[in-house]
């Protein structure tokens, strides 16, 4: 996200101090009692709104304020959990620069959301319509206890029911459509944030938690090193923190999950000549009045306190402080008090509290459920008794299912062996490999499956595909379809047997990503977007992923790692103007089996996937390059029945001959003679990957 130049200026006005000054002030902080640091009266403030607020003995509460204990109550997580549930990704199309938007934003009502001015610059709701396209909140943009990224429920932004932003704030409090998109969620089920007017949520010293979504990742917390060194403004809390891109909006917390301060932006790191600097000591251009925030080094941050905020709401000036939705705030049961608080909090379903569900009323004698349960015995350990599969997931198994049932393949195309400007057929299955292959129920003798792009290979044994090979076209994208438009919902593909494939319930227990061979990224491509979005969307069959864990899915295959980052060069080596010859690759993909192969739940599971990638070099000659990328040191936490490895995680690269003796695949003879793998080393690192894209055509031997 792009900052104001002038929110910046107004901040370095407010709070004019350096880094030398901010050190001085923790200093000062930790020689002083917080009494000296407080005052008399705000000491007494604080007393009180603990004794009011605290979710423990109000006595160590008081302990941690004076510096005296230094322990958090356990029930800090779960509440902090519970609150944060209220915080969301805030997402949306910037019109004006035609590129996707982040932020973070928190209910603080049943209805009404706060972020910053700075995100939504804009005075009317005609105004918001002009600037912004498809603006939501998504709640639930996380990982779970097992590391599973989740599904965010989104909630469009309803600026035409109200509205109201306030740059010497930096407020804008919008509301927020009642019904997810999908019509099936309440937004009630979020809960809110209460923002409570009193003074004594916070003093000098303090420690902050700020709930966030950096640069529109996944939600983060940042709970060390966020010092509030100076709580002296009437307005604002200045602090350190682990913020980061597109924290603009996010909710700061005090130990008592009570929200002090709507985070803004601070005092950015500046050189004598008045430029903004980044990490490297390089200056920050200024853009139409805004600079990158991603590039910016804070040397303290500031956040507008919520007493100010809420002051500003309820006053004549702010010119709604009599609109119904504001009224909220004035309410007795609007408070952070014990006996209220739970009013806004949302309401946990039983499974995520590790409790019982209830019986349904409509069922008092249900059938019992099969529960697949494994048990494990090791020499010297305790015996271990693990559940592989959750009665509960029954009902949206069923539903999967009849998406499954439902999905038509009749418009795939497939792999397009021309899309080169030359043909480069399908790798081919051996005959022995062809006898385990999955076979189509409706064509007994064709085991290729076509999507849009790419088309796939399935081992009926391992359950698994044998081979993805996919199109990659670099000019037909579009910069609207990012993470806010992905909605990835796996399905099983109909033309095969169900049992030769892996499925959610496989996966739920195993600790595995389900790791896209064609990638994601690679098919969201087409003549319009919603062809490319759909195309994309197609990558999430069964038939297109192999289990990966996720530290080897999300940084190696993932689009911005070593993977992606050369697929990216290979793209823009296109020869440009040159039919069939522009920024477009092939890529091949697959696992690696070995009988070694280490087994969980009944399926062996292969520790090292192949790639092959064909392009045109600068000069419009043919080249392909093969990998092995494998990840047997990346499994710790998944428990297999036999586990062997000695390897660590490397991606080499490896003659294509080698890959089809070990795949027994036989790949098209001009993808060989283009092999551009010397035997002078394997080992590929980033240096290794420049100097493969930059070398001339090797000249066959």
């Amino acid at each position: 996200m792009k900052l104001p130049v002038e929110l910046l200026a107004q901040a370095e006005a407010a709070y004019p101090i350096g880094a030398d000054d901010v050190t001085a002030l923790r200093q000062r902080n930790a020689a002083a009692s917080a009494r000296e640091l407080d005052g008399a009266v705000h000491f007494e403030r604080r007393r009180a709104m603990l004794s009011a607020t605290a979710r423990e003995s109000a006595d160590l509460a008081f302990e941690r304020y004076v510096g005296t204990n230094d322990l958090l109550p356990s029930n800090y997580l779960l509440s902090g959990y519970l609150h944060a549930r209220s915080v969301g990704r805030v997402r949306y199309l910037d019109k004006t620069t035609r590129r996707a938007a982040y932020a973070t934003g928190f209910m603080v009502t049943p209805e009404l959301m706060l972020t910053n001015h700075h995100v939504f610059p804009v005075a009317t709701a005609a105004e918001f319509a002009a600037f912004a396209d498809d603006a939501a909140i998504e709640f639930g943009y996380e990982y779970d206890v097992l590391g599973r990224r989740q599904e965010p429920v989104a909630h469009a932004l309803d600026p035409e029911t109200f509205l109201h932003t306030y740059a010497a704030l930096d407020l804008a409090l919008v509301a927020v459509k009642p019904w997810d998109v999908s019509g099936q969620r309440r937004l009630s089920d979020q809960g809110y944030l209460v923002l409570d007017g009193t003074l004594g949520k916070a003093g000098a010293g303090d420690y902050a938690t700020i709930v966030q979504h950096p640069d529109g990742r996944e939600k983060q917390v940042a709970l060390r090193n966020n010092e509030i060194v100076d709580n002296s403004l009437p307005d604002a809390l200045i602090y350190q923190s682990d913020t980061a891109p597109g924290s603009s909006g996010a909710a700061v917390f005090n130990n008592e999950w009570q929200v002090i301060a709507l985070h803004s932006a601070g005092v950015a790191r500046k050189d004598a000549a008045g430029n903004y600097l980044d990490r490297d000591g390089q200056p920050i251009p200024v853009e139409n009045g805004r600079v990158d925030e991603s590039r910016v080094v804070w040397i303290s941050n500031r956040g507008f306190r919520v007493s100010a905020i809420v002051g500003y709401l309820l006053s004549p000036a702010s010119g709604i402080d009599r609109h119904p939705l504001i009224q909220t705030l004035r309410s007795p049961a609007y408070t952070n008090a014990r006996p209220f608080t739970a009013a806004s909090l949302p309401v946990l379903p039983a499974q995520e509290l590790g409790l019982a569900a209830a019986a349904p009323v409509a069922a008092p004698n249900p059938a019992p459920a099969a529960v697949e349960i494994r048990i494990v015995v090791s020499a010297g350990q305790p015996v271990s008794v693990q559940t592989l599969a959750d009665p509960a997931t029954a009902l949206p198994q069923a539903f999967e299912t009849k998406r499954e049932d439902e999905q038509d393949y009749s418009a795939c195309l497939g792999y397009d062996d021309q899309f080169m400007g030359l043909r480069l057929a399908l790798p081919a299955p051996s005959a022995a490999l062809r006898k385990k292959l999955a076979m189509q129920g409706n064509a007994p003798n064709d085991y290729v499956l076509k999507y849009h792009h790419f088309s796939t290979i399935q081992h009926a044994v391992r359950r698994v595909p044998v081979l993805s090979a996919l199109n990659v076209n670099g000019k037909q994208r579009y910069a609207e379809l990012d993470n806010s438009t992905r909605k990835d919902r796996w399905l099983r593909d109909n033309r095969i047997d169900y049992a030769a494939q892996l499925d959610d319930a496989w996966y739920a227990k195993s600790g595995f990503d389900r790791g896209h061979l064609s990638r994601r990224e690679d098919a969201e491509w087409g003549p319009t977007m919603e062809a490319a979005k759909t195309a994309a969307d197609m990558t999430c069959s069964y038939a297109n992923a192999v289990p990966q864990v996720p530290a080897f899915n999300r940084a190696v295959m993932g689009y911005h790692g070593q993977w992606g980052r050369l697929e990216q060069l290979l793209l823009e080596q296109g020869v440009e103007g040159e039919a069939g010859k522009s920024a477009r690759i092939c890529v091949y993909s697959g696992p690696l089996f070995l009988n070694s192969d280490p087994v969980y739940s009944s399926v062996q599971v292969a520790l090292s996937n192949f790639k092959v990638v064909a392009w045109f070099d600068a000069g419009g000659a043919l080249r392909a390059t093969g990998f092995r990328l494998s990840q047997e040191k990346l499994v710790d936490g998944i428990d297999f029945e036999v586990l062997h490895f000695d390897k660590l995680f490397k991606l080499q690269q490896k003659p294509i001959s080698w890959i089809e003796s070990a795949t027994d695949l036989v790949f098209p003879q001009a993808l060989r003679d283009a092999d551009t793998f010397d035997g002078a080393s394997d080992g590929v690192d980033d240096a290794a990957i420049e100097r493969l894209v930059a070398l001339p055509r090797r000249t066959r031997r």
